[in-house]
């Protein structure tokens, strides 16, 4: 090969690395920070996330909450009405009683601390169950008629699992409406000096914006998981609530919600999540459904049938009550909690 040949065969190769260079150039590498504004952040976070979401991991647990009940069954043709109830009907039938318990699981995270009391924040619904429960037998119609039976609560037990000492939480404060509750409880020793409170401040969810990124910490499904999401109509109302898209399921109630102001660690308290977008509907199904061994999918069933609500979960839209909102709360309910021997400028702290 001669001296023009190779150079002949050169000139593809540098062009070939000169094209390269020139799309090597409009490669674009942000930053690796995030630029302070004093606002909360829209983007991802980048860094080492795991000590500062560790330090939040500490103050949250799963709290169990279960009623216990005393029922009693009427037939129609005694034609009991609730006026008719007394004392000494129920002690007549008290060997006929049913014994029952109702339970719910929720997310609590401890906001107090001091010596040997500690106070936790939660939704309502997970420890609110109704004092006395009617049930009516039906007509024809569907209309109700007289007592079937009445169930009565005689206690209730709220427990924090992984703490020591951790059952038997009074309730200091509730509002159903608003669907935040305050547990707290007086331990008989003080080793529980080492349970952390909630390591962050409270932030301001009438400053989220759409798109805000936020970390929530909750138990679904009885698990403590961390997830992620973005915030939707924010300030959706007068109380600064807001709705995020993360992924809501049974036990995530009274989870926390947290924002970023300026990255991390710089995490702030903006809510707690209470309730996921559902629908109801209902279904009929065979009078046998509970023993399926004996149903025989591939043929048509023949016999009775019952109805069945059903409830569709739509994933995705979660409903989030505001710091703004439980802050409110909480000094509403001043007196209560500080008689109940906790001082609120503790509270957080």
């Amino acid at each position: 090969m001669n001296h023009k040949s190779k150079t002949h065969l050169l000139l593809p190769i540098f062009a070939f690395a000169l094209m390269m260079c020139s799309c090597t150039q409009q490669i674009y590498h942000p930053g690796g920070g995030i630029k302070p504004d004093g606002q909360y952040d829209l983007a991802f976070p980048t860094g080492n996330n795991s000590e500062a979401l560790e330090a939040a991991l500490q103050s949250v647990r799963l709290l169990n909450s279960t009623a216990y009940y005393e029922s009693y069954d009427f037939a129609e043709s005694e034609k009991i009405l609730p006026e008719d109830i007394t004392p000494q009907l129920l002690a007549a039938r008290d060997s006929l009683k049913t014994v029952y318990s109702d339970f719910a699981v929720g997310t609590a995270t401890i906001i107090y601390r001091k010596q040997n009391r500690i106070a936790v924040l939660t939704c309502a619904h997970v420890v609110n169950f109704p004092d006395t429960l009617l049930v009516y037998h039906l007509d024809r119609e569907g209309n109700e008629t007289y007592l079937q039976s009445i169930s009565i609560k005689k206690s209730q037990r709220n427990s924090l699992t992984d703490l020591r000492q951790g059952s038997d939480l009074n309730i200091l404060a509730i509002d159903q409406e608003l669907d935040v509750a305050i547990l707290g409880k007086q331990f008989l020793f003080s080793q529980e000096s080492h349970i952390p409170v909630f390591p962050y401040p409270t932030g301001a969810a009438r400053e989220l914006k759409w798109g805000s990124f936020v970390y929530l910490i909750g138990f679904p499904a009885g698990k403590k998981m961390i997830t992620t999401g973005v915030i939707s109509e924010p300030d959706r109302d007068a109380n600064h609530d807001f709705l995020v898209d993360a992924l809501f399921n049974r036990g995530f109630s009274g989870g926390v919600v947290l924002a970023i102001r300026d990255g991390l660690p710089n995490l702030e308290l903006v809510g707690i999540v209470n309730a996921v977008a559902a629908e109801e509907s209902v279904v009929l199904v065979p009078e046998d459904f509970k023993n399926r061994k004996g149903l025989r999918f591939a043929v048509p069933h023949r016999g009775g049938a019952y109805q069945l609500p059903q409830r569709k979960i739509n994933y995705g839209v979660t409903y989030g009550i505001s710091i703004e909102s439980i802050n409110a709360f909480i000094q509403k309910h001043k007196d209560q909690i500080e008689n109940a021997g906790f001082d609120l400028a503790l509270m957080y702290k």
